[in-house]
């Protein structure tokens, strides 16, 4: 088998687990849905587009109210049903690409587009119905890095190094730029802190405070607490105790 074959079958992305189901996408141009226990395919999905490169496979689904919301490389958000895999609504209106989150209660789907946005989409319409779009002053943006959302706030992660901090309203609390490569992922810690990781191989911890300290001004840059390189056969000091952290 060459290897543009074992391409076309790699799903990069996390999967979801939701209702019994195991959602996931894949390099060859088919988002799957399983049977959680016995792993029989319920169905699967594909944007009708026959290059490959436009699959759903490095996207994370995000399931609210028995509706399964991804973006892709084919620069639409597309909304399905859970149980039978029928595509409910697409939409182009915006470049999306690849990022998402949701809301911590469901309500609100987030995607980042190509021109360095955020955008927030309401999870009961039965239509594309858009409550918020931030620029986060970005420009062109194409990562894939998956949202973190956490108590109201949604983390997103550039190309370019950039992280930005939106509240769940859509105003932009901050935005730095931690390094010159793109973001891979957020973990948190036992802490409540969150960890970001970059391709060129650092480590940003970014402290989570919804309110800031006396003396601070909200939600300033300094937030990034600290950064730390961690070479690809070392893993020392105090980042042994972070999950993501393992050699």
């Amino acid at each position: 088998r060459g290897l543009g074959d074992v391409y076309k079958r790699q799903a990069q992305g996390r999967p979801t687990l939701a209702d019994g189901k195991l959602v996931f996408g894949a390099w060859d141009r088919h988002l799957y849905c399983l049977d959680a226990a016995t792993g029989r395919c319920l169905w699967k999905w594909n944007n009708g587009r026959p290059g490959v490169f436009l699959s759903p496979g490095h996207v994370v689904p995000r399931i609210a109210g028995g509706k399964v919301f991804i973006v892709a490389p084919d620069r639409a958000v597309t909304c399905l049903d859970l149980a039978t895999g029928r595509q409910l609504w697409r939409d182009n209106s915006r470049k999306a690409r690849e990022t998402t989150g949701l809301g911590d209660d469901g309500r609100q789907f987030y995607y980042k587009t190509m021109d360095g946005e955020l955008a927030a989409v309401d999870t009961s319409a039965d239509a594309y119905r858009e409550t918020w779009c931030t620029d986060l002053g970005w420009g062109y943006e194409y990562n894939s890095c998956p949202a973190c959302v956490r108590d109201g706030v949604v983390y997103v992660a550039g190309r370019l190094g950039q992280v930005a901090a939106v509240r769940e309203d859509g105003t932009l609390l901050w935005s730095v730029k931690c390094c010159n490569s793109a973001g891979n992922d957020f973990r948190q810690a036992p802490d409540g802190s969150l960890w970001i990781t970059f391709a060129e191989g650092k480590l940003f911890r970014t402290g989570f405070r919804p309110s800031p300290p006396p003396g601070r001004r909200a939600y300033d840059r300094n937030h990034v607490l600290s950064r730390i390189k961690v070479s690809a056969t070392n893993c020392e000091g105090p980042l042994r105790r972070h999950p993501f952290c393992k050699q």
